[in-house]
């Protein structure tokens, strides 16, 4: 189904909703109250689950919620970015996403290691080269990151990367080993092993 296609991420809304209308998300996440940007992305991410198209909210989303720093906010956008379709009906990607690269490029240097590695974990959901390319540099660059964390997911981002598009980090198997070499943290070590298996 188009939802598996989209998303390991499945998610059972209990609650009978009325039907879910872009006008009332956008009214939402321009009122620029962050509890109501939270919930309206709640709907959004759930109306996408639930084969519900969505592609009208992409761009408010992007001019909304980029910017705020609420935690929260933060974590439903990178379910939301896993979830939303980013390619057109025409198989090419969706305009929009340049904008979401500039901002996962960001999340890429942020100061806060959490942010840093879980925007290295998103990106192994990612399967568009033409995002993925963009961000290669920033990824290899946190490989070689103060805090663990951040390697590990760094390694992890490269490893999917890999898989789906070798031809975007042709020395991925002699940075694995380097890494290994260099690292002292276990969980990271590990996954950069799983990346030569």
């Amino acid at each position: 189904t188009t939802v598996e296609r989209l998303c390991p991420l499945l998610v059972n809304n209990n609650v009978v909703e009325q039907q879910i209308k872009a006008t009332d998300i956008i009214e939402k996440l321009e009122k620029g109250q962050d509890e109501d940007k939270i919930e309206a992305l709640k709907q959004v991410v759930f109306g996408i689950l639930n084969g519900i198209d969505m592609k009208r909210v992409v761009m408010p989303v992007i001019k909304f919620c980029l910017r705020s720093d609420n935690h929260v906010i933060k974590k439903l956008l990178q379910v939301f970015w896993e979830v939303v379709d980013k390619k057109g009906s025409d198989g090419k990607l969706l305009p929009e996403m340049i904008l979401v690269c500039n901002h996962l490029l960001q999340d890429l240097k942020h100061p806060n290691e959490y942010i840093r590695g879980s925007t290295c974990r998103l990106l192994c959901r990612f399967d568009e080269p033409e995002i993925l390319e963009q961000l290669v540099p920033q990824v290899l660059i946190n490989l070689e990151h103060r805090h663990s964390y951040v390697r590990k997911n760094a390694i992890l981002a490269v490893m999917s990367i890999c898989q789906t598009h070798p031809e975007l980090i042709p020395d991925a198997a002699n940075r694995a080993l380097n890494f290994i070499n260099e690292e002292g943290n276990p969980l990271a070590k590990r996954n950069a092993f799983l990346m030569l298996t």
